[in-house]
């Protein structure tokens, strides 16, 4: 394709808003003034454009004109580019195309590519997307969202030749050292399932294991919530990923049923999900706090978040018979006198867990202790479940788990269930260590349940499941 060049003039000085709506995990919607964008956008009437070359989609010029000279699509397809590369921890490359727009004054031409991929993605011109990223796979330089976006529409395509690209199209991303996120391979995946393909998906996930990826918790919490109304699908992107031997969801019915209540509750007090609740937390300046400590206890001050962390716990405290602790809980919210700091702490600290950071996390809860609030049982279960996630911090999972019984706290099958995992997964005298750790428990009075491990690990086969059996309760 062939494009015109850009001419540099003045520009007016009537300061213009507009509001976008951006589908982003982190920014609902953005607002900003037109007359500081770049000096080739927008100024004096004059709109950048192309001419469609031999063999390109008849529609690419108008495509184009949507993407590059409408301030709804470039921002959009901008903010989009810039948030996803952030969250998936390509920080500098963010900020790279960021300050190219905002202080050198030039449009990244990847972001107005893959606006234009995104944009033939969404309408289902699978064929077109495709022309688009392989006519710019050799003149620009590719990112790790640019990919995403390609794949996930390859995937999404009901052709099944499209899925051996999209798969091709993973393998080149990993090769040059991105690796792809949770979304992207799950939408693989789901193709693989949907085509009745699992020995191939099988061995797509060998191929991308060989160069270094390993699925984490998050594909998990991707199909929870992207395939709700498709369980059996999920069961066998399971299989796929898991070999259908560990449970990484980290979810149950049981969080399920608190976010209905928790919904109920806020629609009964007409509290809107986005509004505050209580003062913004201050965060001393401590070198041992994670560094975005402060964001994350201002998203736990919104009603939502809040709610729902509150009806989990005191659901979870009242089953589990810690009577006075939820009834303790439910009288300082029910008359107002403030928001529980373990409420508060507790939420922050699943944040971190259900992004698998267990350092940090760890770091909340010493904070917490440090600050004298005293944990209650719901909250050892969340600390103890993020720490036996990660190997590096299995001692202090094991601490934990002793001194909540110390503490005249019986923990719960979910609770030391993962601690038995984190056993099972050593490479090394696993079974004898979970033995010794087993008796140090029995003799605080701790006896397994078998009925209620086995409900946490239903559905769930392979050795990890097996040895945590062997160990709780013999053959």
């Amino acid at each position: 394709m062939a494009s015109s060049r850009s001419r540099s003039r003045s520009r007016s000085k009537t300061k213009t808003q507009t509001t976008i709506k951006v589908n982003s995990p982190h920014i609902g919607s953005i607002v900003f003034d037109s007359n500081s964008l770049p000096p080739s956008l927008w100024e004096d009437g004059y709109r950048p454009g192309i001419v469609a070359g031999p063999g390109d989609p008849e529609d690419l010029p108008e495509v184009f004109d949507k993407v590059m000279n409408s301030p709804e699509g470039f921002m959009k397809n901008f903010v989009k580019m810039f948030d996803n590369l952030l969250t998936d921890g390509y920080k500098d490359l963010a900020v790279e195309i960021g300050n190219s727009l905002t202080e050198e004054g030039v449009v990244p031409q990847i972001v107005i590519v893959t606006g234009i991929i995104d944009e033939y993605a969404e309408a289902g011109k699978t064929m077109e997307a495709l022309y688009v990223f392989r006519m710019i796979w050799e003149h620009c330089a590719l990112n790790a969202y640019t990919y995403s976006v390609i794949i996930k529409a390859l995937a999404a395509d009901p052709e099944p030749n499209f899925l051996g690209v999209a798969k091709e199209c993973v393998m080149e991303m990993m090769g040059k050292g991105m690796q792809p996120n949770a979304k992207t391979y799950t939408a693989v995946l789901e193709a693989y399932a949907g085509h009745e393909k699992m020995e191939e998906g099988k061995m797509f996930l060998q191929e991308m294991k060989a160069n270094g990826f390993v699925a984490d918790r998050k594909a998990m919490r991707e199909m929870r919530n992207v395939l709700k109304t498709k369980r059996s699908l999920v069961k066998t992107i399971i299989e796929i990923l898991f070999d259908n031997s560990e449970d990484y969801s980290g979810d149950s019915e049981d969080d399920d049923d608190a976010i209905k209540k928790s919904n109920k509750m806020m629609e009964y007090f007409n509290c809107p999900p986005d509004g505050y609740v209580g003062s913004k937390h201050v965060i001393e300046d401590d070198p041992e706090n994670p560094k975005d400590l402060e964001r994350v206890f201002d998203i736990m001050c919104k009603t939502e978040p809040l709610i729902h962390t509150f009806t989990r716990m005191v659901n979870m405290l009242k089953k589990d018979g810690f009577l006075s602790q939820a009834q303790e809980i439910r009288a300082e919210f029910d008359l107002g006198v403030y928001i529980p700091e373990v409420v508060t702490h507790t939420g922050v600290i699943e944040i971190y867990a259900k992004s698998d950071q267990a350092k940090e996390a760890h770091k909340v809860f010493l904070r917490m202790l440090s600050l004298g609030v005293a944990p209650n049982a719901y909250t050892y279960s969340v600390i103890i479940k993020a720490l036996a996630k990660d190997s590096n911090f299995l001692e202090d999972a094991k601490k934990y788990l002793l001194e909540m019984m110390d503490k005249g706290m019986q923990p719960n099958a979910r609770t030391y269930t993962p601690v038995f995992k984190a056993f099972a997964r050593l490479e090394e005298d696993n079974v004898k260590k979970g033995k010794e750790f087993l008796m140090e428990m029995k003799a605080k009075g701790f006896r397994a349940k078998k009925k209620a491990v086995m409900e946490v690990v239903k559905g769930r086969k392979g050795p990890v499941v097996e040895t945590v059996i062997s160990i709780l309760f013999g053959k």
